[in-house]
C-alpha cells in the first residue's frame, strides 16, 4: 500500500518507518508490537494525515546535520 504512494509523500514516509519498526519488533520476538506497528502503517496510508500542500517537501535531516 505504501509503495502505491508517490516517493515524496509524507504518509508513505511515516508508513515505511512504521513497517521498519514492525520488522525490528518481530526480530525481537515482540509480535504484539509488530502487529501494532504494521496497523499504524496501514492507517497512515489510508488516512494520509501527513499530506503537504503542493510545492512543499519533507526534508529529512541526517543525524549529523
Amino acid at each position: 500500500m505504501a509503495a502505491g504512494l508517490p516517493q515524496d509523500n509524507l504518509s508513505r514516509y511515516f508508513a515505511e518507518r512504521h513497517l521498519q519498526q514492525a520488522l525490528v519488533e518481530a526480530g525481537n520476538g515482540e509480535f504484539d508490537e509488530c502487529l501494532e506497528m504494521a496497523a499504524r502503517a496501514v492507517e497512515q496510508v489510508r488516512e494520509r494525515r501527513h499530506d503537504v500542500p503542493p510545492g512543499e517537501k519533507l526534508k529529512v535531516l541526517k543525524p549529523d546535520e
